[in-house]
């Protein structure tokens, strides 16, 4: 594909209106035009971004080779599924759908219709995440890993809990870095009058075939913006924050001295510790995350988060759903190996 890129926004919202943003900034794309389900919204969208407000999904699909589909979770399969059935290339915010039925739908009509399924888990795209990629690319063991996902109530989604809303981050991110499938899971959740029912946070155990674990916590009812992740290795201890996208390599070593007697003895053990803090340039991960699409749909890389490895990160938060004994959306399997 030589010419830009035409390209809509499926739905006006919060999200919905950081596309149309973001995609205004990108070179060899046309930002052709928006639709919701709201007229209101639609045409103020349209407005603001000075592009065509669609009258029905039908109209935008005749217009366009792509589309970002950001509409609510419940309408992801039908929504994704008229689109990809038209040839048409699909970012799905995440989640991909709501039952695993669906998502096998969504993954096998865009390798029938021969399009790009890109699932838009975000974080694979601060750049600190991606640094963390490259460190465990080596030899390093996996060990265990440590991830915190904090804040304060938000008015913005209400109609999940907190595993489904924010800890779906972190178990995607940590699937792709340990490489290896969830054979067990653990989880419990603190009750509070605000949330009795315990569903604002959840911590979760995840166990992994190569022996690594995984611990995971979730809150929206912390009074402080925390998104840490740490990781233990057989050689280094990592921790990351990805909201300053930033990342400190910890090391522990015998010390350099050739005759034990020349020790002294406040250090009779020996060791020595280093940290290094990593220089990692920032970026807008939206921004990289509609790059990597655009350029998925032209065939210069291949999606870094494809239809199956959103669906084994749901599997696994079906799961800590289900030990929490909350309502699931009608998965098919809690089979949790990948197939």
């Amino acid at each position: 594909m030589t010419s830009n890129i035409r390209v809509a926004v499926i739905g006006a919202g919060m999200m919905g209106k950081n596309h149309l943003k973001t995609y205004k900034t990108l070179n060899g794309v046309e930002l052709v035009g928006v639709y919701d389900i709201s007229s209101e919204a639609c045409k103020a969208a349209a407005e603001s971004f000075g592009i065509k407000a669609f009258a029905t999904m039908e109209e935008a699909a005749a217009a366009v080779d792509a589309v970002s589909i950001v509409t609510t979770s419940v309408t992801h399969a039908d929504v994704g599924l008229f689109f990809l059935n038209k040839g048409i290339h699909c970012l799905m915010e995440k989640p991909l759908a709501t039952t695993e039925a669906q998502c096998k739908q969504l993954i096998a009509a865009a390798e029938k219709n021969n399009v790009t399924l890109l699932v838009g888990h975000i974080e694979q795209f601060n750049p600190a995440v991606e640094q963390m990629h490259r460190i465990l690319s080596d030899t390093s063991k996996i060990c265990s890993l440590s991830a915190r996902r904090m804040s304060a109530a938000s008015g913005r989604i209400t109609d999940v809990d907190v595993a489904m809303d924010l800890m779906i981050h972190d178990v995607e991110v940590i699937q792709s870095l340990v490489k290896s499938p969830v054979i067990n899971v653990e989880a419990s959740a603190v009750k509070t009058a605000k949330s009795p029912q315990g569903k604002d946070y959840i911590t979760a155990l995840l166990e992994f075939e190569n022996g690594a674990t995984a611990d995971i916590t979730a809150s929206r009812i912390t009074q402080a913006r925390v998104r840490t992740l740490s990781v233990t290795t057989d050689t280094n201890y990592i921790d990351m924050d990805f909201i300053n996208q930033s990342i400190n390599v910890h090391s522990q070593g015998r010390m350099p001295f050739v005759n034990q007697d020349e020790i002294p003895d406040w250090m009779h053990y020996g060791l020595k510790g280093s940290v290094e803090q990593l220089f990692i340039p920032t970026n807008q991960p939206l921004q990289a995350e509609l790059n990597h699409f655009t350029n998925c749909i032209r065939g210069t890389e291949t999606p870094r988060i494809t239809g199956q490895a959103a669906l084994e990160a749901l599997k696994v938060v079906w799961k800590i759903e289900e030990r929490l004994g909350f309502f699931c959306a009608g998965q098919d399997s809690l089979n949790l190996a990948a197939e």
